[in-house]
């Protein structure tokens, strides 16, 4: 496993699946009100047995996790449609692919032009040969628990990590790989 894969299954592992409300954190969970984000991450530190803690980009805190202890609800899997055409922009969605910090695809997936591609989820090479429609390609991304309950893929639309706009264009990126 490469190490953007093993950080995206540390995310989903933190992030879980949703917005859990204002009810308490598990005790396990690794976050610090003192930082600008809450959420953090252990770090290994050079000849010491304790981690760094290091902020996080996002505050996951609201997000239920896979922590044991973690009690809060998760939202349901939510269907959509694709009402209109898609209207995508292939290059921009390569580009939240690609990015770490918005769809980071690449983390679980092969994807062109990836040197190092991660395994987690299936390869997205030749993906427009699969033939999927545009609209089974759109639920997927906006929340894969509606085709499969037990999926680790997060449901990017569903809890507005990406926009409607940044699904689509990731799903004419996806749709023009040949």
């Amino acid at each position: 496993m490469n190490s953007r894969t093993a950080g995206a299954l540390c995310a989903i592992t933190l992030a879980g699946m949703a917005t859990a409300g204002a009810q308490t954190l598990p005790a396990d969970v690794l976050v610090n009100p003192q930082t600008p984000n809450k959420t953090v991450w252990h770090f290994p530190k050079e000849n010491s047995a304790s981690p760094e803690e290091r902020p996080h980009r996002r505050d996951l805190s609201k997000w239920t996790t896979l922590s044991y202890e973690d009690t809060r609800a998760t939202p349901p899997p939510q269907r959509v449609s694709l009402d209109a055409p898609l209207a995508g922009d292939p290059a921009r969605g390569r580009q939240i692919a690609m990015n770490t910090q918005q769809g980071n695809c690449w983390a679980c997936h092969a994807l062109p032009g990836d040197a190092q591609p991660g395994t987690a989820g299936p390869s997205l090479l030749g993906f427009a040969q699969r033939g999927y429609s545009d609209e089974k390609v759109y639920q997927q991304v906006f929340d894969a628990r509606v085709q499969n309950p037990y999926t680790f893929m997060p449901p990017y639309g569903a809890f507005g990590t990406l926009t409607e706009q940044d699904i689509r264009d990731i799903v004419a990126f996806l749709q023009s790989i040949r």
